[in-house]
């Protein structure tokens, strides 16, 4: 059996378990009750959202291949047609794929909380089988057709790639805008408007901010993870026909090194199904506490073990270098260093902003005396804790560079991103679990399914914390790794790229401005669709007869409908900034300045997006601490103040935090393509 195939296989396993959790969850039969109607307004909601961003997808996919077609004729460059279908490929059936799943998630919370009516055990069972369906299902798919490209050119797989983080972009920060501004508005609406009901399923602002908090984490935040992990794949693949290329390895070194990355993914495919048993074996002995966190550990325990086997078989390489390392190759201790890694990332974004620890109760004291104490520890904290993040990553690189030069960078990110289905199931819990108890709420439901809801809630939110960290450090090293991947299989000399002249700081100072100003246009955006929430809120109960009374519902449908229209048109000026200038860069200067303007988007994204991750993380997770009733709780006399900080540290991590990660990867992956096209 060949790699490909094994990785198919396991895939497709992947897969039919996914969809395996879908039909029983399906099959489950209850009567119709007031969660039902919530359900169904959030639902309706959420597939408004996910027509209009697939609406919007299909038109930036089209447009970008037509300025790559009309550059080409008017350049008289190469147009690669089935780099432009793969790219079409992979922006489509990623957001075909998320918008599908996460349409019909909704649908399965009035059973969970049928089931929560009883144990609290099968309620939990039911939980983690729907979220543990979305990363089975949407990572199977991208593999599946991803690598089935790759029998064909593994240059397909970098259009493949481009159109994923172009799925991504859209998702994950035009999910984003439309969260963060029902959010803020919801809360601005509060301020002005005390005596509306606002916790209520009568308002359509706290319905759609339900629907927008729940698409934007779960379809974002996978969609971004599905993007890092498919690149990490992409870059070592890349190394291996770059070797084959430049180097005189021997023909076994350099099938063995094509394969390297399909055999992890497959161990690791095989680890997040083993870790997925163990939580089920685990559920019999009624053990919850920290039950998903150990989940993630046994993936990475299985994928270290079955890795080592796999790459004890390797042949040495005699031929050392730069790339393959100065001193030895050691690929193994390459992929320890990124395992031990991501261990270390998630751990550390717990203890700097859970409501476990001590600096989210630090935080939540300072409401004491006003949000902008709030705002002021939010934002010294994101600042200091850029050390440690960056201590990490360098540490990662010099283990990994000493361990396999270069290649062994690819190797380390790879490990982080191999156990991405499983970090998607944990990271997804919180947001279903949020929605499952605000829907409960809202639904007069009984004592026990409150209780129950409330306590899965708890469960989820001591995982939250992992993802933007994680997304950040992940972006920024598989970046790296394909763009220098991708320099190394073109056979760029390091004079002929990194020779400083005026055009080539021209690129440097572009590259730290494009993102900067991108984010601007972003917040700019907030500001009117926040707007709109709060003046539409108030026009529903003024103009729709016994809304108030809750005899009639909200209409959710045009609240959504505007609301989402503003997002993804916020995004045409960020996107064509991002798109367009390296596309000019590369077909009208050269290849060196285009890499100067991946250098400075570099420059001017890592360190911000962990700050401003880090900032809003610390907020809302002192805002929990009132909520779980400590410091007097929501009837507190600062419970406002760390309300209103929380409404910025909104921003903070759900948009201006994973767009720059964002924005890296994909002007990235574009200097990828064009260098493949301009070769």
């Amino acid at each position: 059996m060949t790699a490909i195939q094994l990785l198919l296989g396991c895939s497709l396993i992947l897969g039919i378990i996914g969809i395996i959790q879908l039909i029983f969850t399906k099959k489950i039969k209850l009567k119709k009750n007031q969660s039902h109607k919530v359900s169904a307004l959030v639902s309706d909601g959420i597939k408004l959202y996910g027509l209009r961003a697939f609406s919007s997808i299909l038109q930036i996919l089209t447009y970008t291949s037509l300025i790559f077609y009309l550059l080409s004729i008017f350049l008289n460059k190469q147009f690669l047609w089935s780099q432009i279908g793969a790219f079409y490929l992979g922006g489509l059936s990623m957001s075909i794929t998320l918008f599908i799943l996460t349409g019909i998630i909704p649908a399965f919370i009035p059973k969970i909380l049928e089931k929560s009516k009883g144990y609290f055990k099968d309620s939990f069972i039911i939980h983690f089988n729907t979220v543990s369906m979305l990363g089975f299902i949407s990572i199977s798919l991208v593999l599946i057709i991803g690598f089935s490209l790759l029998d064909i050119s593994y240059k397909l797989l970098i259009g493949y790639g481009l159109g994923v983080i172009f799925s991504s972009l859209f998702t994950r920060i035009g999910g984003g805008l439309f969260k963060v501004s029902s959010h803020i508005g919801l809360g601005i609406s509060k301020m002005r408007d005390p005596n509306l009901p606002h916790e209520d399923v009568r308002n359509t602002g706290y319905l759609v901010n339900i629907a927008a908090d729940y698409a934007h984490k779960l379809s974002g935040f996978c969609s971004d993870i599905i993007g890092s992990f498919f690149l990490s794949i992409l870059s070592m693949i890349l190394f291996a026909f770059a070797f084959e290329k430049n180097t005189h390895l021997s023909t076994t070194i350099i099938d063995q090194l094509k394969s390297l990355p399909l055999h992890i993914i497959s161990i690791s495919i095989i680890g997040s199904l083993i870790g997925y048993g163990f939580v089920h074996v685990r559920l019999k002995r009624n053990a919850y506490q920290n039950i998903l966190l150990e989940n993630l550990y046994v993936a990475l325990i299985i994928c270290s073990i079955g890795t080592y086997f796999i790459m004890k078989s390797l042949d040495p390489i005699d031929h050392l270098s730069v790339w393959t390392g100065l001193y030895t190759f050691k690929p193994y201790y390459a992929y320890l260093a990124g395992l031990i890694g991501v261990t270390l990332i998630c751990y550390t974004s717990e203890v700097l902003t859970s409501s476990k620890y001590k600096t989210a109760n630090l935080c939540a004291q300072e409401s004491e005396f006003g949000s902008s104490m709030i705002h002021l520890f939010g934002i010294s904290l994101g600042l200091k804790s850029n050390f440690l993040y960056l201590i990490y990553i360098l540490l990662i690189c010099i283990v990994s560079y000493i361990s396999a030069g270069v290649y062994g960078i690819s190797i380390a990110t790879l490990a982080m991103l191999s156990v991405s289905s499983t970090i998607i199931t944990i990271n997804s819990f919180s947001p279903l679990a949020k929605s499952v108890n605000k829907i409960a709420n809202l639904s007069s439901s009984s004592h026990t399914i409150l209780n129950h809801s409330k306590k899965m809630n708890h469960l989820g939110s001591a995982t939250i914390a992992i993802g933007n960290g994680y997304s950040a450090i992940t972006s920024l090293l598989t970046s790296c790794t394909v763009c220098l991947a991708t320099i190394y299989l073109a056979g760029y000399s390091y004079d002929s790229l990194f020779s400083i002249n005026t055009v080539w700081l021209l690129g440097i100072i572009l590259g730290v401005m494009i993102p900067l100003i991108s984010s601007g246009f972003l917040v700019s955006v907030i500001q009117k669709t926040s707007k709109y929430f709060v003046n539409e809120i108030k026009r529903q109960f003024n103009e729709i007869p016994f809304l108030s009374e809750g005899k009639a519902n909200p209409d959710i449908i045009k609240c959504t409908d505007k609301a989402v229209c503003y997002s993804m048109d916020g995004l045409i000026i960020p996107s064509i900034l991002i798109a367009l200038i390296p596309i000019l860069i590369g077909y009208l200067l050269n290849i060196a300045t285009l890499l100067a303007f991946a250098i400075g988007a570099l420059l001017s994204c890592f360190s911000l997006s962990f700050y401003w991750s880090i900032a809003g993380d610390v907020i809302g997770n002192a805002r929990t601490q009132f909520n779980n009733g400590r410091y007097g709780g929501n009837s507190s006399p600062y419970y406002k103040e760390i309300d209103q900080s929380n409404q910025i540290g909104t921003l903070y991590k759900d948009l201006l935090g994973p767009s720059l990660s964002l924005f890296i990867k994909f002007i990235t992956i574009l200097t990828t393509i064009i260098i493949i096209f301009l070769i």
